[in-house]
């Protein structure tokens, strides 16, 4: 019988579970509405005025599906790590744009869960950037223990 090690349940193992399940149904329920409704989607891209068309039809395809893969994969526990990544990733270009739209004076919608969002306030800004701080606070908890472990060879 395998002996159960006292880190298999630190307080930080719920941390990353809850911190998966409330990202894995923000980024799931934020995807559906744009995937409904592309062309919606991709006018909301194109108002951030930070792309070009090209780029702007790339983002407005990819997106959505990107949203959704990683929503699934944080609410089934599959591929965790790069999941938590990938809304990392979202979410600071999310605060990015919404930081930009602000700068420029922009009044346009925030277009995070379909088009029928408010018009972009600093408050968006504020809850962009708390879900960039838990998406990589859930990040870096869920991939700490594999820099912590000594390797097997080094053991006594």
């Amino acid at each position: 019988m395998r002996p159960v090690s006292i880190s298999q349940y630190h307080p930080a193992r719920g941390l990353v579970l809850l911190a998966r399940i409330g990202l894995g149904c923000l980024f799931l329920c934020s995807s559906l509405p744009k995937i409904r409704q592309p062309y919606d989607f991709l006018s909301t891209v194109y108002n951030y005025e930070i792309v070009g068309p090209k780029l702007g039809l790339l983002v407005a395809m990819t997106l959505p599906w990107i949203e959704l893969l990683a929503g699934i994969c944080l609410l089934g526990g599959i591929f965790v790590g790069g999941a938590l990544l990938a809304c990392v990733s979202m979410a600071a270009m999310f605060t990015f744009a919404i930081g930009w739209a602000l700068y420029q004076g922009l009044n346009i919608s925030c277009g995070c869960l379909g088009s029928g969002t408010g018009t972009i306030t600093h408050l968006t800004l504020v809850r962009a950037i708390g879900i960039l701080l838990a998406s990589l606070l859930a990040y870096v908890v869920a991939i700490w223990p594999r820099y912590t472990e000594s390797p097997s060879i080094l053991k006594v």
